[in-house]
């Protein structure tokens, strides 16, 4: 799995705020996953160019050894723009749910409970874990709208805006807790939002490999005989891949809980039920 880092934009009672998520990447046969932090804070920023400085001045937080932050110092500030997919509304959870079942609605509601549950998980948030562990009803959002049609469908999504409405603002309530907005170098902000201010770069086009390359995904796992450490990789990868979906269908709310010591926890290779997690040393 790629090791990204990606921008994205919170909506919580402090207001829309910046942050950065490392989703799940593999390290020496472990996973693990982050968000922009240190210890027991949660860093985010108040604009775009805040971030974009912040990243290209500080060299003390949780993501400075993750593969793919070296690169992200040097990029431009439109790199910190977060997509819409990308751009989370906690506090208005409630008023989505009280509309009714949609395609649009019903992905948006599952974006936000599986951004929530992440931070959850990563920060080992009690309040956020209890809220997913004692909801199951919540994990049929992930069907899509289908999972809310007819007669038993109606039913589910009243069940889920009773949940909301009864809990959800604990979940808030508890992120806004660990959230912390950094001071930020002065000049390095307006210099951000100077290139925001500009034309974004066009994206740099990645070559793609040839398929006779060595390590091209078509050249894995020939027969039944696993052969090589490679085809081990992939074929655990691909197991993986089909019972727990997508990275985005999957929740990490269902992992037991163990003791904190970084933003970044590091979870073993999983199939269902999921093994325990731990932190890195």
């Amino acid at each position: 799995m790629a090791a990204d880092i990606v921008p994205i934009r919170l909506g919580l009672t402090k207001g829309d705020l910046y942050t950065l998520w490392a989703p799940r990447w593999r390290d020496e046969g472990d996973e693990w996953e982050a968000f922009l932090g240190k210890d027991e804070d949660l860093y985010a920023f108040e604009s775009v160019a805040d971030l974009a400085a912040f990243v290209r001045t500080n060299t003390d937080n949780d993501l400075t050894d993750h593969p793919a932050w070296e690169a992200l110092t040097e990029a431009n500030a439109h790199t910190f723009d977060p997509p819409d997919d990308r751009q989370y509304d906690l506090v208005s959870l409630e008023e989505l749910v009280a509309e009714k079942p949609g395609e649009d609605t019903v992905k948006e509601l599952h974006r936000t409970l599986a951004i929530a549950s992440a931070i959850g998980s990563v920060c080992e948030m009690p309040a956020v874990t209890k809220f997913f562990n004692g909801n199951p009803v919540l994990g049929t959002v992930g069907g899509g709208i289908d999972a809310f049609a007819g007669r038993p469908g109606r039913k589910r999504w009243a069940e889920i805006e009773a949940v909301i409405g009864r809990s959800w603002d604990n979940v808030v309530d508890a992120i806004d807790e660990i959230v912390t907005i950094p001071d930020v170098d002065e000049a390095a902000s307006k210099k951000a939002e100077a290139e925001l201010a500009e034309p974004a770069p066009e994206p740099e086009e990645v070559e793609e490999p040839d398929e006779g390359d060595e390590g091209h995904e078509s050249d894995v796992v020939i027969d039944d005989t696993v052969d090589t450490d490679h085809e081990a990789e992939a074929l655990a990868a691909a197991a993986e891949e089909k019972v727990l979906g997508s990275d985005e269908d999957f929740w990490h709310a269902n992992l037991p809980g163990s003791q904190r010591k970084s933003q970044r926890v590091r979870l073993r290779w999983r199939a269902c039920p999921l093994p325990g997690r731990r932190t890195r040393p």
